[in-house]
This record gives C-alpha cells, structure tokens and sequence, in this order.
C-alpha cells in the first residue's frame, strides 16, 4: 500500500437505546482501526460509545446494523452483521485489499453467518439485519448498505442522505404510486426488500465519495430517523459528536420511542491524502 502524507483523525461517539416499547435492543453498533486493535462491538443493550478521537494512517470502518427475527433473533442477527463486517474489513483492508471489493464480500460474509445460524439453531429461523458500513480512508469515504438504516453526510451546513432505503415504500414512491406524505403512514413502511441473511445471496449497495475535513457522518437505524426531520438531523450535527448523539436519541424517544433507536456520529479532523493511482504501466504491476 502506497505512504500517504497525512494521517486521518475523527472524532467519534455512538448511543443506541431499547426505546419506550420494545423490551430489548435488537440494534448494534462497531467500529475498527485497520491498524489497530479491535473491533469493538456495543453489547445487546442500551450503551454510550463516549466521544474519542480515533487516528489511523490505513483507515477506520463504522457500521449500525437493525435486526429483525424477534425473540432473541434480531440482537444475534445484527451483532453477527457487524462483527463480521468489522472483521473482514480489518483483514483486508490492513492487508492492502481493495475498499469496493472488500465490503462486498463483508456483507456476504455478513450475510453466510447468519444464515449458518439460523440453520444451527442459533437466535431464529427467520432472523434477518439491515446493515450500513461507512470506511474511512485516507481522502475517501466508502459505504456499503443493504435495508433501511442510514447514513447521512454534513458537509458546509448541508445534510445529504447518502444511502437508499430498501424497502417496499421506496419502491412505491419511485414508481410514484404513492406521495411521501403517504409514505409516512403506510402499512408496508418497514417491510424490506433487502437484507442480510434473508436469502443466500445478498445485493450491497456500495458508493465512493470524497472525503474533506469537517465532514460529519451520521449512521442511525430506522427507529431514529424515522422519528426526526431532516433539519433537526442537520442542526445536531453541528454539535460534537456526544452532543449530537443524545439531541438525536432524546428527540425519538420524546415521539414515542416505539422502537429501538442508534446513532453512531463521526467528525472528520484531518481527512487524510488520497495516494495518488499509478500511470501507464505502473498500474499492471501496482
């Protein structure tokens, strides 16, 4: 792998709570160093990741995953998808492996433990996870996303939405069979078109951007998105990223907190130089 000239650095925290309703958490939360220690996984329960800044010269991988099954599945199904997530992208991508590639296979990795799982007995039959990736690289941002958690990018005081919702309402609204004010209400709202360990092959979403100081990511699961408005979101990322965490988690569980609810929210100090791609035949050897 190819020396860049500055080291990234990020600052970071992460809540995930059970909610007002639901009697346990089925949301996880993770993060790893590629040249350092870890992962780390936040256990099935209600947990604060306290604000830390975090350096690395090779990159630093995040993810959220929203489990479904029930009775035990959905927590075993959303852990497996990040540890396995976390795990192989350390192995990778320490090892010099290409980003696009490599969250491809995480996800199917992600994707084959949890179906051996179910099969084993372990959690539920039917257990299933969302789950979305964002790896941070020296210059670059690389995501990977399959359901209907999100990650959102603050960038000069504008939030974009960097991900798709897979779901059966994001369908109707881009086949325009039904208006957003619809979507809000619909009954088949949390019904998913993908997900990992619902089949035995797994269709990621993986996108590149761009990477500059002082963006602000936002990875969180339905149960809080669902909850706040775009501007609020945007509002509390100007805050640190602890502050920005509980305002997100305070304003879902104060409407309703009908399910569980997780941000996980990165500030970018130094963003790192992307290496330059070799030229001409430098790039068969390389």
């Amino acid at each position: 792998m190819q020396a860049v000239t500055t080291s990234l650095a990020v600052e970071y925290a992460g809540m995930t709570v059970i909610g007002h309703v639901r009697d346990h958490n089925e949301d996880r939360l993770g993060w790893v160093a590629l040249d350092g220690a870890g992962p780390y996984i936040t256990p099935p329960a209600e947990h604060m990741i306290a604000e830390s800044v975090a350096t690395s010269g090779l990159g630093l991988v995040f993810a959220v995953a929203d489990g479904l099954g029930g009775y035990g599945g959905g927590e075993v199904a959303s852990g497996m998808a990040v540890e396995a997530t976390l795990s192989q992208a350390q192995r990778s991508l320490a090892g010099g492996g290409r980003v696009p590639g490599t969250l491809r296979d995480a996800f199917n990795r992600a994707n084959q433990a949890i179906l051996d799982a179910a099969i084993e007995g372990q959690g539920g039959r039917k257990m299933q996870s969302t789950l979305s990736a964002l790896v941070i690289t020296p210059g670059e941002a690389h995501l990977g996303h399959v359901g209907d958690s999100r990650v959102y990018r603050r960038r000069e005081g504008e939030l974009e939405l960097l991900t798709t919702d897979h779901s059966q309402v994001m369908e109707l609204l881009r086949m325009h069979i039904i208006t957003p004010e619809q979507a809000i209400e619909h009954p088949a709202r949390y019904a998913l078109t993908r997900s990992v360990g619902g089949d035995i092959t797994v269709r990621t979403e993986v996108r590149n951007e761009r990477l500059d100081p002082d963006d602000t990511f936002l990875l969180c699961s339905d149960g809080l998105w669902s909850n706040i408005t775009s501007s609020e979101i945007a509002e509390a990322l100007s805050q640190s990223p602890t502050d920005a965490c509980r305002r997100l988690v305070d304003l879902a569980l104060g409407r309703g907190g009908d399910d569980n609810a997780t941000a996980m929210v990165i500030r970018v100090r130094e963003a790192g130089q992307r290496p330059e791609a070799p030229q001409g035949w430098r790039r068969l050897f390389s």
